[in-house]
Formats: C-alpha cells, structure tokens, sequence
C-alpha cells in the first residue's frame, strides 16, 4: 500500500523476536479466495478463526500461545475473534476503533470539512449524510434502500446545489458498508479477558484519536490485562507523519516508526511469554 509492505516489516520484526507470523489478504484479495464484494466483518473474523485452526494443527505451534494483532478493520476483527476463543493469550489493535462505524464516518467528515466550510455548510453536510446513513441500514429491500437514499441526495440538490453522482452511494449499498455503519465496537472489546493492546496515531485521520481513546478506554476499563495508547506524532499506518494526510504516506521515508513496532514487539513477546 502506498509504495509501503507495512504488514511484512511488522511481520519481520515480530519473526525476528521469535515468533511464528501467519500474514493473510482479505477473502477475494491477492491469491485469497473467496468474494470480497459480498463479505462482511464478520466473514473476515470467520476466516481469521480458520487461520487460527490452522496453526494450532501445525505441530511446530504451541496452539497455547497464539496471539492475533490487526490493523484498521483488523483491529476490530481480533478481538471479534478473541471474545469467542479463550484460548487467544493476547490482541494488538494498531488503530481500531472505540466508537460505532456511523459516528466514525460523521466526525471524520467534520473534521475533514472544517476548513473553508461555514458551520451551516458542514451540519447541513452532516445532517444528509446520517439521513442517508439511515436509509441503506434500514430494514427494508435493496431497492427500497436505494431509492430512498438515491431521493435524499437528490432533494439535498434540488435544495441547496449539493452535487452527486451514482457513484457516491454504490459503496453506501454494499453489504460491508451496511454492517460497519450499524456496529458498534463496545460488547466485542468487552468480551475477551485476554491482554490487549490497543495503539492509536496522535494523526490518525481515519481513526481519530481524540474520539477513539476515551471510547477504548470506556470499554476496556474492565480488563485489568488491557492498555490503550496514544502514539505521539503517528498517523494510520504508525509512520511519523507531518498532518496525518493519506497523500503524505507514499513520501515518508520509513515505513512503520521504530517506536511502534518496538513497542508491539515487546508487549507481544511480554504477554506470550510461558
């Protein structure tokens, strides 16, 4: 991604403390099989689980030792594949998410609209985009789903001139978009008692740490083995970032910062230790 293999490095330093690493694509991604475009969440937790069942039928894997470390989406997944395994000894969630998939969207496009936008601009921008947020979740058929998102972007146009196009709402339909925008992360982080680490970029601008910390930590709070942390001057992909900006990451000389993946490594090796 972004001229960056930011899994394999992470993998490397891991591998390099002696542990076994199992890197896998998305279901439909590289040479994973499987269809993308139809899964959801919880079908890459199914497939993170049938990963797990592999190494544990590997007789050169201590099937008691076996952590899982996720990124992004991933980071969620892993504890989604913890509350159910007891057997999982640790998590690392590298920039997941404290706060429901709807408000992320919300509070990332405030933040994103605040500059040259009057504030009448950007609630007016907030107000269709939860509007339309609660048609493609409705309970209802597809087509109804789309033709009542389709009618509230095209009322905002005719209102106010907000310009669209078919393409804006297709993501919004997909079955994976539908189930982000209605999840909500605090009973999947409360349900694993194994160690977790969660880490979240002071520049994240995908996973904004000044919403997500105090959500991690509202629903960590009864694991006595879970941490959350703020990392100084990181952004999504934990480089050392000048504003946190997607078009930055291409250009930044190092591909994870070294503080991150010592820290990850350290914690990881700590809490799977014998």
């Amino acid at each position: 991604m972004f001229g960056h293999q930011f899994y394999r490095v992470l993998a490397d330093e891991l591998t390099r403390r002696g542990f076994a690493v199992l890197r896998s694509d998305k279901r439909g991604i590289g040479e994973s099989n499987g269809s993308f475009d139809t899964a959801t969440t919880a079908d890459f937790a199914s497939d993170i689980e049938a990963g797990v069942a592999f190494l544990r039928s590997r007789k050169d894997i201590n099937p008691q030792r076996i952590g899982l470390i996720g990124h992004s989406e991933g980071a969620i997944i892993a504890p989604m594949v913890a509350g159910k395994d007891p057997r999982i000894v640790f998590v690392v969630m590298m920039a997941g998410n404290g706060i429901r998939g709807d408000q992320m969207l919300l509070d990332r496009t405030r933040k994103q609209q605040m500059a040259g936008k009057s504030a009448t601009e950007i609630e007016r921008e907030l107000a269709l985009q939860k509007a339309v947020f609660a048609a493609v979740t409705a309970d209802v058929a597809p087509a109804e789903r789309e033709s009542r998102a389709r009618q509230l972007y095209l009322d905002a146009q005719k209102r106010y001139g907000r310009a669209w196009s078919p393409d804006e709402l297709a993501p919004l339909l997909s079955p994976w978009m539908r189930s982000f925008l209605a999840s909500d992360p605090v009973p999947v982080l409360q349900r694993p008692r194994c160690a977790i680490l969660a880490l979240v970029g002071e520049k994240d601008q995908v996973v904004m740490a000044e919403e997500n910390i105090p959500a991690l930590t509202r629903a960590l709070a009864g694991n006595p083995n879970a941490s959350v942390k703020r990392l100084a001057g990181l952004n999504h992909f934990f480089q050392t970032a000048g504003t946190g900006a997607f078009s930055e990451v291409a250009g930044i000389g190092e591909t994870i910062a070294p503080s991150a993946l010592e820290l990850i490594g350290s914690w990881a090796a700590l809490h799977s230790a014998p």
